[in-house]
């Protein structure tokens, strides 16, 4: 079975799609009482070809162990499907497809077994890169779930809805709570989010710096142990936290470090933000030729900030980039749900540039990015309804005289 031929799930997915519904609205507002699960009774056989499979991946025969577990789930064994769910994910040995994903995803939670919760996780997670209507409300109800089924990392997430308020009004109190709780679950990358707040005296809290360097330096030493067993995310945190000079001096030499070590275990958000950084300024032939490299690998992986920032590129003809080619990479940014492409899009819809002018779908990029808080697609927004008032004030004006011209 090849890479590009993977798709003897596709019949499961388009069932999948009829009963829950692609929003996944059914599916959470329904029974939500598990099936038995085979694993529960599963057969030492089916158990090893489990762990073959896993084997498989951890040295990176990504195709053979996506034969396995497609083999598997065809039968509906849950932890293969679960596994399998995460390959559609991140492109593990298929390409990557998102919606594929998502469906597979649940049919797995359908299912009482170990990766139950961490199966609702990943669903929240999905819902939270899609731009449908009430896709963050959704989010947010599948990490509940989550959290419900025993898997403490919803708490991350939960803290950020309710920090921002997204698909859901903000609460303070209940965000606290959360990066609270991860923080005691071991999730440093939660806790120095909570430790920002605290230093900066966000949403107009006063600052409290002493009980911020408390968590950031707990945060960090777990961020730094997680990162040399191998943690991609911990190891990216860390890049962040020495490129911006939080709770310690700006270091652009660690962060860079840290960032390297986080692309090179498959982050995408680390490959943006070390292509970003290595083109600052003026950067050589050889920076140039490395950050082009790993934006476009985060943007294969399906990244909305580095699908963004390669379409800027684009449109701007650096690096001898071609603009006709920004269309696309925003309209993935877009299905995603990155506000920037939302914004940039919008834009050239605005202008008719690159693509056939639409004002009104101009208007509903730019409203969408708005909803997500992104200023500036409510910058554009904004001055996208000003002009519109603006000519409509200019066509009154125009008819009026020669209604009056009539009536005379």
């Amino acid at each position: 079975m090849t890479r590009m031929n993977k798709k003897s799930l596709l019949w499961k997915g388009l069932l999948l799609g009829a009963v829950f519904g692609v929003a996944g609205a059914v599916a959470l507002s329904s029974d939500t009482t598990p099936v038995k699960a085979k694993s529960e009774r599963i057969d030492p056989t089916i158990e090893e070809m489990i762990k073959q499979a896993r084997g498989l991946q951890k040295v990176g025969r990504w195709e053979a162990a996506a034969d396995i577990l497609t083999q598997l789930a065809n039968d509906g064994h849950p932890v293969a499907l679960f596994h399998l769910g995460r390959a559609y994910k991140n492109g593990w040995g298929v390409d990557t497809d998102l919606d594929q994903s998502r469906l597979i995803f649940m049919e797995a939670v359908r299912y009482s077994f170990a990766f139950r919760g961490e199966t609702a996780y990943e669903l929240g997670r999905l819902f939270q890169r899609s731009s449908g209507d009430k896709c963050a409300e959704i989010a947010l109800q599948w990490f509940m779930k989550a959290l419900e089924w025993d898997y403490p990392k919803a708490h991350v997430q939960l803290a950020k809805h309710y920090e921002r308020g997204i698909g859901t009004g903000r609460d303070l109190n209940a965000a606290f709570d959360h990066y609270e709780q991860a923080a005691i679950a071991g999730y440093p990358s939660s806790t120095i989010n909570y430790a920002r707040i605290l230093l900066t005296g966000r949403y107009g809290l006063t600052p409290d710096p002493d009980r911020a360097r408390f968590w950031a330096e707990r945060a960090i030493a777990g961020l730094e142990q997680k990162a040399r067993d191998g943690s991609a995310s911990s190891a990216k945190t860390l890049g962040r936290i020495y490129r911006d000079g939080e709770f310690m001096a700006a270091d652009r030499s660690l962060a860079e470090d840290w960032f390297l070590r986080s692309a090179n275990l498959g982050d995408a958000g680390a490959m943006h933000d070390l292509a970003l950084m290595l083109l600052v300024g003026s950067p050589d032939a050889k920076a140039t030729a490395d950050a082009l490299k790993w934006l476009r690998l985060a943007a294969t992986a399906e990244h909305g900030g580095a699908l963004t920032a390669l379409a800027r590129l684009h449109l701007k003809q650096k690096h001898g980039l071609e603009p006709e080619n920004a269309v696309d990479l925003l309209e993935r940014g877009v299905a995603v749900g990155h506000p920037g492409a939302m914004q940039e899009l919008a834009r050239l819809f605005a202008a008719g540039d690159l693509v056939l002018q639409d004002r009104q779908k101009a208007i509903e990029l730019a409203q969408k990015g708005a909803d997500r808080g992104h200023q500036g697609s409510t910058s554009l927004l904004k001055e996208l309804l000003q002009e519109d008032e603006a000519n409509l004030t200019i066509i009154e004006k125009s008819v009026q005289p020669v209604a009056d011209k009539k009536e005379g």
